[in-house]
């Protein structure tokens, strides 16, 4: 079946939802189903997803609500069902909205609920890390430890939740190092989450008497000869990929030189 046809219809809940081809191209599934299924029509609509949903998302798409303002006054509890709606459909416009708009509805009361919406889902990973953002704006005013901020939020710090932090752009690598030891100190019994963590910091970022510090310090840490030497590679690539970067810097500045 071609998109050239303009009318289509949705099968939402058992009631059907009429739109237009361009409901059809802005999601990847419906097309992948108009161009490889024979008939299509009327398309099935999972039902884990609500009508109001997809009459919204018609509604906007159909109207090219580019920044989906019809969304302004509805709960984040209907913004998230929405977010994992759009991302099983492929409606990435949208989507990237949605996560923008998501992103700024974040708090310190919130922001659980959020990291629980979404810590299962792959394709809603920025906004899992996003969740993160309440605490790791304590960790770097320098307000709360990893612990005291955990414990304000009534959570424990898995390995998951602390892989978050470390990703998190508003933390640098020596604080991200820190709250990892620290994190370690008290969890040394998870030995075999520690080089993925460790790998989370950008060690090509920091200056490379800070790299050697920090290697020896992880030496300190009896995790194993295996995992000590896989860290050095850590470090090596980082500090090629380093390397790297600041010759392309430099051949940009001779470049800029002679024009």
């Amino acid at each position: 079946m071609s998109t050239s046809s303009t009318n289509f219809t949705l099968l939402v809940h058992g009631k059907l939802i009429p739109c237009t081809s361009r409901v059809i191209v802005s999601s990847s599934l419906f097309l992948d189903m108009v161009e490889l299924v024979e008939d299509t029509n009327p398309i099935p609509i999972p039902t884990f997803i609500s009508r109001q949903i997809m009459l919204d998302l018609v509604e906007m798409v159909e109207k090219d609500d580019s920044e989906c303002a019809h969304l302004i006054l509805v709960s984040l509890e209907y913004l998230l069902d929405f977010l994992i709606a759009v991302d099983f459909l492929g409606c990435e416009g949208v989507k990237a909205v949605l996560e923008e708009k998501i992103k700024d509805k974040i708090t310190e009361s919130n922001w659980k609920k959020v990291f629980n919406y979404t810590k299962n889902i792959l394709g809603l990973v920025n906004t899992t890390k996003n969740s993160m953002i309440p605490i790791c704006t304590r960790l770097a005013e320098g307000k709360n430890s990893l612990s005291m901020a955990m414990e304000r939020f009534n959570c424990q710090c898995t390995p998951s939740i602390l892989k978050l932090v470390l990703k998190n752009d508003c933390l640098g690598g020596c604080l991200k190092f820190d709250i990892l030891k620290n994190w370690f100190i008290e969890n040394s019994e998870a030995k075999g989450e520690i080089l993925s963590l460790l790998k989370s910091i950008q060690f090509k970022e920091l200056e490379d008497s800070k790299v050697e510090e920090i290697r020896s310090e992880v030496k300190t840490w009896n995790i194993g000869e295996e995992l000590e030497n896989s860290f050095c590679e850590v470090i090596e690539t980082a500090k090629k990929e380093k390397k790297k970067l600041l010759e392309a810097r430099m051949n940009g500045l001779d470049f800029h030189f002679f024009l």
